[in-house]
């Protein structure tokens, strides 16, 4: 049996987790805490080349919907309003969903 890591905690991922899907593969997550810190972490290192800050990506959340975001700040935004439980927050409107 194959298991998943998780790319921030390094445990293995439960079911009802997150995957960051992008060109290079797929990443898994346990929650949505370790999908913030990740995201964050990446966008804010101040070295990181401007063709990696334009990659896009695909998120499939613990119930198996989809949001897709073209720029990795999008998506360290909705991560952070999403791990904080700001349902109001206009950071969640980032990206679209996919079908």
């Amino acid at each position: 049996m194959k298991r998943q890591i998780c790319s921030y905690d390094m445990v293995a991922v439960p079911s009802g987790s997150y995957t960051v899907t992008d060109a290079e593969g797929d990443m898994y997550l346990c929650n949505s805490r370790c999908l913030c810190i990740w995201a964050v972490m990446l966008a804010t290192k101040h070295n990181l080349p401007e063709s990696e800050r334009d990659r896009s990506f695909v998120v499939t959340g613990p119930v198996g919907k989809k949001r897709s975001f073209d720029k990795l700040m999008d998506l360290a935004q909705w991560a952070a309003a999403n791990a904080l439980g700001k349902p109001k927050s206009e950071w969640l409107m980032n990206g679209r969903d996919v079908e």
